[in-house]
């Protein structure tokens, strides 16, 4: 059940970010309700919140610490900025000066890329445990060296595939704060644009992958 729920938040995430496609009545429906997923997600690992006075801490603990803050601020101010820009949901309730503030949907959009950016690292960071539990469920107790070879050219290919797909949207002029108006991803229809978002999740997640390893060798 916790993998189905971290499926589904990714689902919803990609299908957010293709908001230029969307009416924005669903845009912000499924926004406030990809709050009840992301609840559910913080009730289901509440002990790592009680686990944070305990223990020794390492660089490894800092890094992953370090990622859900950021994670969890970045939702936060996706969240409330999109709440004080929205056109219909809460229209009624927020001033118009303040949902019509440029600098606001700028934030809404610099926070939403960035809250991409780090459900990707996140995602990464717990894959391999997520992977061997994969692998034990479905009776695989060895993989011969031509399926990791295999594993591996996939990962390169898709790897190189988010990296196009980054450029393609302009992320790192997003993360920046730019004002962009228009992408080449744009210029994609709905499904093309939402398989960019998802190579951009894939890319780093492959970046939170190695940066596990850190935590792997460091345990030894």
């Amino acid at each position: 059940m916790r993998y189905l729920l971290d499926v589904l938040l990714v689902m919803m995430l990609i299908f957010e970010m293709t908001f230029f496609y969307l009416p924005p009545v669903l845009h912000e429906v499924m926004g406030m309700a990809f709050l009840l997923p992301v609840c559910w997600h913080f009730a289901l690992n509440r002990r790592y919140v009680s686990s944070l006075g305990r223990g020794r801490w390492n660089g490894p603990r800092g890094v992953r610490f370090a990622l859900n803050v950021l994670l969890a601020s970045a939702c936060l101010v996706t969240v409330i900025s999109g709440c004080l820009t929205s056109s219909v949901l809460f229209a009624d309730v927020v001033p118009f000066s303040l949902r019509s503030n440029p600098s606001l949907y700028q934030l809404h959009s610099t926070a939403a890329r960035c809250f991409l950016v780090l459900a990707g690292l996140h995602l990464g960071w717990h894959l391999p445990t997520w992977w061997q539990r994969w692998l034990l469920a479905a009776g695989i107790k060895s993989r011969p060296l031509p399926a990791r070879m295999l594993l591996l050219g996939l990962g390169v290919l898709l790897g190189a595939g988010g990296i196009y797909a980054a450029q393609q949207d302009r992320l790192i002029e997003r993360l920046q704060g730019a004002h962009l108006f228009m992408t080449p991803a744009l210029a994609y229809n709905g499904a093309g644009y939402a398989l960019a978002q998802a190579g951009i999740v894939i890319l780093f997640a492959e970046i939170g992958f190695l940066l596990s390893f850190w935590k792997g060798v460091h345990s030894k």
